[in-house]
Formats: C-alpha cells, structure tokens, sequence
C-alpha cells in the first residue's frame, strides 16, 4: 500500500494495517484532520505523476548511466558522426576497446556496429559477447 492509499484510508476512518474502523475520538477524525489527509494524499498523487512524466535530458541519460556503472551512450542510437569516427578509427587500426572507450560505448555496441559497416565479419562480432 503507497502513501497516498494510506492517507486516504486514515481520511476515510480506516485503520490501513487493520482494515478496522477508527473511533470516532480519535483525532483523525476531526475534520481539520480529514480535509488534511485528503489534501495530502491527492498532493502525493500529483507528485508521483509528475514524477513519471519528467523525461531525462540526455546529459541526464548518461549520468544514470555510468551511476549504474554502463558507458555513458549505452542505449543511445548512433549518430552518422559517431559512425564516420568509428568507421576511421578502426581503419586506423585502433581496438574495438580503445574505440569502445572513446565512444562511450560498450566494446559489444562497437563490435555491432563494425559489423553492420561491414568492417568485420559475424565470427569476428562473435568474440564480444
């Protein structure tokens, strides 16, 4: 039972552990009381949905990201740009990890990728597991 369901129950004159009735003396049965608990839990109620409306920048993606110890572009699409300097750093000669790195990627993304370019093989893909 969340917050906002306990309020309402108080509010009501139930007992939310219990199921129960509350006596009539007990204070949040006074009507300041029951005004109060019902503004309460419909405040809690616009919180919450605020809450799950709000979108993460993405700046704000990547933060959570690493908090959650992923690279920081784990789950972003990749941009033409990312694609050029990844498709030029391995023609370079540079490691699928070094790349990985370099791109906030994880070294499995960047072996993806490569493989959609056509810069190594499915069998080589397959060492990134």
């Amino acid at each position: 039972m969340n917050t906002s369901m306990i309020l309402r129950a108080l509010a009501n004159g139930v007992n939310p552990d219990t199921g129960e009735l509350l006596s009539r003396s007990s204070v949040a049965q006074t009507p300041e009381m029951i005004r109060m608990l019902f503004t309460l839990a419909e405040e809690l109620v616009d919180v919450s949905a605020k809450i799950k409306k709000t979108k993460l920048s993405l700046h704000e993606r990547q933060q959570k990201n690493i908090a959650e110890g992923k690279p920081a572009k784990s789950y972003f699409p990749w941009s033409n740009e990312e694609k050029l300097q990844l498709a030029e750093g391995y023609t370079a000669g540079k490691t699928v990890e070094a790349l990985s790195l370099e791109l906030g990627r994880s070294g499995r993304a960047v072996a993806i990728q490569l493989e959609k370019l056509g810069l190594i093989t499915a069998e080589q893909l397959m060492n990134y597991q």
